[in-house]
């Protein structure tokens, strides 16, 4: 008997095939929330719902068919429905788990007669594994979910670390790519997670690690916190057709070896995606195995990356005083340099704005009587009508300022240390929109760089200490393009 009332014959259809009735309902579930905005049903129960949905009535029937998403109103769903009733094996594969193939169908159900309207009170029901957070399974029970498999499908993840100067756009090329996989931002921050390395971030932040919560009446517990690592993980498992991406900001600016830890050893990927080798992490083992779909697979705690989970980094290169990635590390990972590219830069950051004014006209400034790096490199920007007063061209003429200081090192056989690291370079995004729109802001953030990171041993550049450039460039009429000669 159903759990909702409703009448069978509305015809409510959601067009599509079943990927999209599947996105349909992983949206609609996502979107029921309680009073405090809190979701009803986390990530792990929908994830659930739709994988009982996607192969439950294949493991009833005994066959490749049975995807209820195929059902695309009530109608179809109850006469489906109904015939996988009358075979005995239903109540044995809603039992496995726990009651979640009959709550996930009553779900569908309710959204095809209903439509996309939020669940009342009364009908926001849970499969009985959900009800409460201590569910587990007994041995007869565990045994019983024999039956259950993942089923790898080939796909070639993506491995990949984006490295380059400050500013170059790396972040901005991984959001490219995850855009182009996911356009609708809901399910591209349903099938990604973001997270961002610094000298303190942990194997416990990033996997996962046991904590002590102290819970009603004093009591103590031990709970596994899964990780963001772990959380993605477990969704990918879950939903082996679809692609999850696990994006780490500034993988060099923390320990990369010991936060990755034992998951090190997944890293290295065979020709259909899946990891060459497993490990045993119980933790995680224990972890996956709360769902009653997964335990059979995870229960001894053997885990690996699979063919639809991606991991993409990027470096910044002028950071690698503080954690160097060893040759192990970086052979897993495939290298990609982001070059310095002024021409992906919006509309918006290259207008003329007051910060980049003066009272000559830019040649004059830069080119009359000058016989160098920096003015030859104006006359050609001039010659191609480039050279306006804009952030592109300051940006270009500080990094030929740069190469030229490094000519000139090596041409007097000073140290290694004495000269400019590439990595100092302007890319492209180094400064914000509000930086280039406020002189003072510019001067605090691009021109304090260059004094203190750039030409701090320059003999010929920025001899002022920084005071003296802040009060004489704040001055109305000061041209800053003077600083680069």
């Amino acid at each position: 008997m159903a759990l909702f009332g409703g009448d069978p014959s509305r015809k409510t259809r959601i067009a599509g095939g079943p990927a999209e009735s599947e996105k349909r309902f992983k949206e609609w579930l996502r979107s029921q929330v309680q009073d405090d905005g809190m979701r009803y049903y986390t990530d792990t129960e929908t994830n659930s719902y739709c994988y009982a949905l996607r192969v439950g009535g294949a493991r009833v029937k005994g066959d490749e068919g049975g995807n209820l998403f195929y059902c695309q109103n009530a109608l179809q769903l109850a006469d489906t429905v109904e015939i996988l009733r009358s075979l005995s094996e239903f109540e044995n594969v809603d039992n496995e788990g726990h009651g979640t193939l009959s709550t996930a169908i009553e779900l569908y159900r309710y959204l095809l007669e209903r439509g996309e309207v939020p669940l009342p009170e009364a009908y926001r029901i849970h499969a009985p594994f959900y009800m409460s957070a201590d569910a587990e399974l007994s041995e007869t029970q565990a045994a019983e979910t024999e039956k259950f498999y993942f089923e790898e499908y080939e796909m070639k993840p993506i491995q990949r670390v984006y490295y380059g100067a400050p500013g170059t756009g790396k972040s901005y090329r991984v959001n490219r790519l995850l855009e182009e996989e996911y356009p609708d931002p809901e399910e591209r921050d349903a099938h990604c997670k973001r997270v961002i390395f610094h000298p303190s971030y942990t194997y416990g932040e990033f996997v996962g690690e046991i904590k002590q919560v102290t819970a009603a009446e004093h009591l103590t517990a031990h709970i596994y916190i899964a990780g963001p690592f772990t959380i993605l993980l477990k969704a990918a498992f879950l939903n082996p057709k679809e692609k999850f991406f696990l994006v780490i900001e500034e993988i060099n600016r923390g320990n990369a070896p010991a936060i990755f830890g034992d998951i090190f050893q997944l890293l290295d990927r065979g020709p259909a995606g899946k990891s060459s080798y497993e490990v045993v992490n119980p933790d995680i083992g224990a972890y996956f195995s709360k769902d009653p779909w997964m335990k059979n697979i995870f229960h001894t705690g053997r885990i690996w990356l699979p063919s639809n989970f991606s991991i993409i980094a990027t470096m910044n290169t002028a950071d690698d005083n503080i954690f160097v990635m060893d040759s192990a590390f970086k052979r897993r990972f495939a290298l990609s340099y982001v070059p310095i590219n002024f021409d992906i830069l919006p509309e918006s950051m290259t207008r003329e704005y007051e910060t980049f004014s003066g009272s000559r006209p830019l040649k004059e400034v830069l080119c009359v009587g000058m016989d160098n790096a920096v003015s030859r490199l104006a006359e050609k920007l001039d010659r191609e009508q480039k050279l306006i007063r804009n952030w592109p061209t300051f940006a270009r003429l500080a990094n030929c300022a740069i190469d030229e200081e490094n000519r000139e090192a090596r041409r007097d056989h000073r140290s290694e240390e004495a000269r400019i690291a590439e990595n100092k370079k302007f890319g492209p995004f180094f400064g914000t929109e509000e930086d280039l729109q406020d002189r003072v802001a510019f001067l605090n953030k691009v021109i304090f760089y260059l004094k203190q990171d750039v030409f701090a041993s320059s003999a010929r550049r920025m001899l002022d200490s920084y005071e003296e450039l802040y009060e004489k460039y704040t001055r109305p009429g000061a041209d800053i393009f003077e600083l680069l000669l």
